[in-house]
């Protein structure tokens, strides 16, 4: 990858986050820069929810209150370096939100060589099964937040089924074929492609994939999905141990207050979380979601950056 200026990449993350936290949590809420040794990639986290809050990579010319809305406590703290890190902590009560059990929640921030960003989550249930299923919830637009709509990125995804959902968007606990239908990207086209037709009158996507590669191989690392923003030639792919990819193309992001004084608009950004199926409680053919006493959940994903020039069709 060419080393040239850097461009922020719209990671549309907690849109408002300072005016969203109130003057309590904000007392305690605080960001955290990883920057690698050259220090042509970077990102920042806040401990309001573990979360991404932006990311600075280069490219060719240079519930009601689930855990994304708690504060985290920050364990371990690399800033800088050939892999800086961060780690977040949060004990989950035993009823909370109405979920059964005691849980100790880890999740870590890395940034690698050359420009990987990895994630890493650790659930340990301490005293009751109960289901567990975490994801990372960030708004990627690689064109630069406030530049429009991503219905002009090119997308693909390693998952040749995906789980249909009835008319309040619950699985139906079917798992079909995306061949043919307006939810197959296994080439890679732009994410409006097929925008018209998706059922909700066009309102764009929201749909749980079903990662390919998954059996037999039970938490193994796998690609679910390579992004490219044809324009600024940034992408990234994306590589993960769960079973599905919720795939959304931001239909509810209108006129949001952002970043520097931005404003995000619908289809302002795309998301791609990697989690298990939802609803897999209710499916018993659904990979199972519950993590018991003493088990460990471990959630890992990588999003690797490149230039256009690194990409193939």
């Amino acid at each position: 990858m060419a080393r040239a200026a850097l461009l922020p990449v719209a990671l549309l993350m907690y849109l408002a986050l300072a005016g969203s936290v109130n003057a309590a949590r904000k007392s305690t809420a605080g960001f955290y820069e990883l920057k690698n040794r050259k220090g042509d990639f970077s990102i920042k986290v806040t401990n309001w929810g573990a979360a991404l809050v932006s990311a600075i990579v280069p490219d060719g010319k240079g519930g009601p209150k689930g855990f994304g809305k708690v504060i985290w406590t920050v364990k371990e703290h690399v800033s800088h370096g050939d892999s800086p890190y961060i780690t977040f902590y949060y004990h989950s009560l035993d009823g909370e939100q109405g979920f059964p059990g005691a849980l100790d929640v880890y999740v870590k921030y890395q940034l690698s060589r050359p420009y990987d960003l990895s994630i890493r989550m650790n659930v340990t249930a301490r005293n009751k099964a109960t289901p567990v299923n975490l994801a990372n919830h960030a708004y990627w637009n690689l064109a630069g937040h406030g530049s429009g709509d991503v219905l002009k990125h090119e997308l693909q995804m390693f998952a040749s089924h995906y789980t249909p959902v009835d008319a309040s968007m619950i699985p139906t606990g079917q798992v079909a074929s995306v061949a043919g239908t307006m939810y197959d990207f296994g080439r890679r086209i732009p994410v409006g492609t097929n925008m018209k037709i998706v059922p909700g009158g066009g309102g764009g996507y929201d749909m749980n994939y079903a990662v390919d590669g998954q059996h037999g191989q039970q938490n193994a690392m796998r690609p679910v999905a390579r992004v490219l923003e044809p324009k600024s030639g940034r992408a990234f792919e994306l590589w993960a141990n769960q079973p599905g990819v919720q795939f959304y193309t931001a239909s509810w992001l209108i006129n949001e207050k952002g970043k520097a004084g931005k404003v995000y608009g619908q289809y302002g950004a795309l998301c791609l979380e990697t989690q298990a199926y939802p609803d897999a409680v209710n499916h018993p053919n659904f990979p199972s979601s519950i993590v018991r006493p003493g088990q460990v959940y471990k959630h890992d994903m990588v999003f690797r950056f490149s230039y256009q020039a690194t990409y193939d069709a």
